[in-house]
């Protein structure tokens, strides 16, 4: 029985199972106010759909593909349900808000689990089943899958896509024939209509096509296989983005504010703390040791190494291939101004194949042959620590209230309903202090260190006058105040006098971060993170009383 449980199939269902619960508990999370901005702006886009009369998103921040992947889930969900007597005819193609999320969310749980037995096959392709098996586990102990899994957004969509890619790559290369190259032009459309940027990945599958004709010089054979690749990308591009190209002028002024944002050149305020972040260092510093996990991020650096070693002595394609993906996922993204966490979520699964195959190799332990019970206690402190962490966050995201209901659930015990709150603007969680108390307003702290008219140091000291309590509903502008001084000396005054009592209140409340939350953010969950780490699934939300 003991052999039984220990059968690669049989670990793989287990740990699929695992993913499984991970992924799906809780999906509907934050309900009824669903406080991530990308996933509520594709809800609304897929609520704007009406087939067949109106199938225009008019959302192109994204390729249109999952928003109609979600629409036609929908539907189908209301057609089931129309089936068993508990909707209407009228309600077939009529998405609402809340359906559009939770469908969402269930493709992304759904990308998530098919990872695990994904990984597997790759890394038993790669090196063999035990290789396979270390990355299924860190897939089913990824923290970033974990949380992306609970997001209506399409991390997940690019990430399992990406990863799908790669393994047509090494079949292509290894055994090339038409319907191979069939899937990969459908893969590479299939992630150019998730998102554009996927246009950086197309060069790895010419490549890979080139490689195999190089050698025996079979050019008419590369130019027809290439040509063939591009219609079959371009059609399904087009099938599944039609308004990319019958509504080209707000596809067009997307793509340029989009990428405006992205390189710096469009200063907006959701990006402010990006200021004076250096790349590299700050994804391994503070996004990377969430998404992973420290140790791993830790183990990720040797085993690289350790990876181009080997490429470089044994001249080992697949490998090669391997890296080539990491590298170009990650420095596509890398030096971008904004360096939000999702942009690092795509690379997981490379990162994981690549530890998989140095601990099974003995890349990172190679010294600890001939201790082989000492080699056996790092592997299992690997598989601990992991499990700690994803328990950890999964404990503090998902199982423990959210933070901002909870924050809100005090106030209404702490704070009479018709006093005077100063809060901060474009940040979600205010809604349900919005909701229970009448008396809420917002300064544009966003804008107190540009000169704004409507953010002046006057203004604000006149709405100070008159408020009782301020509500922050999380840390998202306190952060970048606190550790910017330089770049936001108003903001930084103004937050750093209210956190010490000397701006004449006191605070009354903070969210509380017990063990679980301790670990998962490493004792810091307010300065030290990307911001997007933490306001979307668990703010730290801070309430203050005026001392009278």
């Amino acid at each position: 029985m003991k052999n039984f449980f220990l059968k690669p199939n049989i670990l793989i269902i287990v740990l699929a199972l695992i993913g499984t619960v991970l992924h799906f508990y809780n999906l509907d999370w934050g309900a009824p106010f669903y406080f991530h901005p990308d996933e509520r702006n594709i809800a609304s886009a897929v609520t704007q759909l009406s087939f067949p009369n109106q199938m225009n998103p008019h959302f192109f921040a994204y390729g249109s593909l999952p928003i109609y992947a979600i629409y036609f889930g929908a539907v189908g969900a209301n057609y089931l349900m129309q089936l068993l007597q508990i909707s209407t005819q009228s309600q077939l193609f009529n998405i609402t808000f809340g359906q559009a999320i939770i469908v969402g969310r269930i493709y992304s749980a759904l990308l998530a689990t098919f990872l695990i037995p994904l990984l597997f096959i790759l890394g038993k392709k790669l090196n063999d089943e035990k290789t396979g098996l270390w990355a299924a586990f860190f897939a089913t102990a990824s923290v970033g899958f974990t949380q992306f899994s609970h997001f209506g957004t399409f991390e997940m969509w690019l990430t399992f896509f990406g990863i799908l890619l790669f393994l047509l790559c090494l079949k292509y290369f290894s055994k090339p024939n038409t319907s191979t190259l069939v899937f990969l032009s459908l893969i590479v459309s299939i992630l150019i209509s998730i998102k554009v940027t996927s246009l950086v990945l197309v060069p790895i599958p010419l490549a890979v096509i080139l490689a195999r004709h190089f050698a025996n010089k079979s050019w008419r054979k590369f130019f027809k296989e290439i040509l063939l690749f591009g219609i079959i990308s371009l059609f399904i591009y087009c099938l599944t983005n039609p308004y990319a190209l019958l509504d080209q002028k707000d596809f067009i002024s997307s793509m340029n504010y989009e990428s405006s944002v992205a390189i710096g050149t469009e200063a907006v305020f959701y990006t402010q703390n990006f200021d004076n972040t250096l790349p590299i260092v700050y994804q391994f510093f503070n996004i990377y040791p969430f998404l992973l996990n420290p140790l791993l991020i830790i183990l990720f650096i040797p085993a690289f190494i350790y990876l181009l070693w080997q490429i470089i002595k044994t001249k080992n394609a697949p490998y090669l291939l391997l890296v080539t993906f990491y590298i170009i996922l990650f420095l596509s993204q890398v030096f971008l101004f904004v360096k939000w966490t999702r942009y690092m979520t795509p690379t997981l699964p490379f990162m994981y194949l690549i530890i998989a195959l140095a601990i099974k190799n003995n890349g990172i332990t190679k010294r600890l042959n001939k201790l082989k019970s000492i080699k056996t206690l790092s592997q299992n402190a690997i598989i601990v620590i992991c499990i700690i962490f994803t328990f950890s966050y999964f404990m503090t995201a998902f199982i423990n209230p959210d933070s901002r209901i909870d924050a809100v659930t005090f106030a209404q015990h702490a704070i009479p309903v018709d006093a005077n709150i100063l809060s901060e603007p474009s940040d979600l969680g205010v809604i349900p202090f919005q909701d229970a108390f009448p008396h809420l307003t917002t300064f544009n702290f966003y804008d107190l260190d540009n000169n704004s008219p409507d953010a002046t140091e006057k203004q604000l000291q006149q709405d100070l006058s008159t408020t009782q309590y301020i509500v922050l509903p999380s840390q998202r502008i306190l952060q970048s105040r606190i550790i910017n001084p330089t770049r936001f000396p108003k903001g930084y005054f103004f937050y750093k006098s209210l956190l010490n009592g000397s701006l004449g209140f006191k605070k009354i409340y903070e969210t509380p971060c017990d063990i679980f939350c301790k670990i998962t953010y490493l004792g810091d969950p307010t300065y030290w993170w990307e911001q997007t780490v933490t306001v979307f699934d668990r703010p730290t939300v801070f309430i203050f009383k005026k001392i009278t």
